[in-house]
């Protein structure tokens, strides 16, 4: 079991990307690290068809753990989902319960004095609610030959496994957000050409709603519009420095507030993109409104030759999760056409 563990560590620092930080280069000894410990949980210095039917629910375990480990983590880097989502994960304790401020707001009343007359209002207070969640999975196969032969590794087949969840992940997560337009009032949405001044009292609405600061958020192709907003003769030279590095201007706007970027996907099985490239959002800074919930451990099973009737090496893996759209607080849309 200790041989598992440090198999399952090995590969999710891998993953991960943790070992560049110590060295460089240091990437392939992580490798050889991961084929050492692979071969002793195995006990032979090669994979064979034996060795792997005799250990196979041990590699297993390291498949289900890397996963119910490392998937959360995949985006850690992004600083879309560090901006706009709240992940909780049943493994750490976590339950199934996002708590959404009360963004009500309390007017005074006017009166004469001396009496107690007034109109009475409601103290709303903070309110939770629970994501469904549902199984998503995936069945791979590959030739039995080319995984006993080394061709493919268990690190590869990790990596490759861990992107396709991701990749569904992530489509749930931007058709939730494309959808909050459906819910906005018609004063907190805006179709046309780009103009600076609609952006402005756009962004000026949001604020005033929400009572905090604002970010605004699209895909490259949309956030490319705010170029088209500035007058050439009035940019800055930072502001030129940053469209000339980044190809789009993230931190210096010229609207007092600041960009993200939301990455772009496809729709499974085409060339089309998922996420519309002609709306640029405005969303109230630190609000984590895209809920991600993952429920308890992966879980993996093999399909051996019996039930296959080939020679491959199947596998099917399972991860519960939900994904929901709550905000407390109003948000802008920007359509530009």
């Amino acid at each position: 079991m200790s041989m598992v563990n440090e198999l399952t560590y090995l590969i999710n620092d891998s993953l991960s990307g943790r070992v560049a930080l110590f060295a460089n280069g240091a990437e392939k000894y992580t490798d050889q690290a991961i084929r050492e410990a692979f071969f002793e949980i195995l006990g032979d210095d090669k994979l064979t068809y034996q060795n792997f039917r005799n250990h196979k629910f041990e590699i297993f375990t390291v498949m289900e753990n890397i996963l119910t480990t490392n998937l959360p983590l995949a985006w850690e880097n992004s600083p879309f989902y560090s901006q706009f989502v709240e992940t909780r994960n049943s493994n750490l304790g976590d339950s199934n319960e996002f708590v959404v401020e009360d963004n009500s707001l309390l007017y005074a009343s006017r009166f004469s004095g001396n009496h107690w007359s007034i109109e009475r209002q409601k103290l709303q207070g903070k309110k939770a609610f629970a994501v469904n969640t549902e199984w998503i999975g995936l069945r791979i196969y590959q030739d039995l030959e080319r995984f006993l032969k080394g061709v493919d590794s268990l690190a590869d087949m990790m990596a490759k496994l861990q992107k396709g969840f991701q990749n569904e992940i992530d489509t749930r997560i931007y058709t939730a957000f494309n959808g909050m337009a459906t819910y906005l009032p018609a004063k907190f949405q805006e179709t046309g050409a780009y103009d600076r001044a609609t952006m402005t009292d756009l962004i000026q609405r949001v604020q005033t709603a929400s009572q905090k600061n604002v970010v605004l958020a699209g895909t490259r192709s949309a956030l490319a519009h705010i170029v088209d907003g500035i007058e050439a003769n009035r940019m800055s030279n930072a502001q030129k420095e940053e469209l000339a590095t980044k190809g789009m201007i993230l931190d210096l706007t010229g609207l007092g507030v600041q960009a993200i970027e939301i990455p772009q996907v496809m729709v499974r099985g085409s060339y089309d993109f998922k996420i519309d490239n002609s709306s640029i959002f405005v969303l109230p800074d630190n609000e984590k409104m895209l809920k991600l919930y993952f429920e308890g451990q992966a879980r993996t099973r093999d399909l051996d030759s019996q039930q296959t009737q080939d020679m491959t090496f199947d596998s099917i893996v399972e991860q519960k999760v939900g994904t929901a759209f709550i905000c407390s607080d109003l948000c802008g849309k920007y359509t530009v056409v």
